[in-house]
């Protein structure tokens, strides 16, 4: 896995754990009624994460379809 998937996916595993934990602890309903800068800080952490998780395997899938291509041969792509 490479270093950007690693750091996507523990932020958002990460963000999401620190929510449930904290939502647990201060009860859902409290939450609900005022997001503090801590529960916006976690929402923060799942919503970078996520971002991160999908650019990086975009940025895979696109290195691959170019190696793949690479390694067709010319006449296999002529119908």
């Amino acid at each position: 896995m490479s270093n950007g998937k690693t750091i996507g996916l523990g932020l958002l595993i990460l963000g999401i754990v620190l929510i449930i934990a904290y939502g647990l602890f201060q009860g859902f309903e409290e939450i609900m009624q005022t997001l503090d800068p801590l529960s916006g800080l976690f929402i923060g952490f799942i919503i970078i994460g996520f971002i991160i998780l999908i650019t990086s395997i975009i940025i895979e899938q696109r290195e691959d379809t170019k190696k793949t291509m690479k390694d067709i041969k010319k006449e296999d792509l002529e119908p």
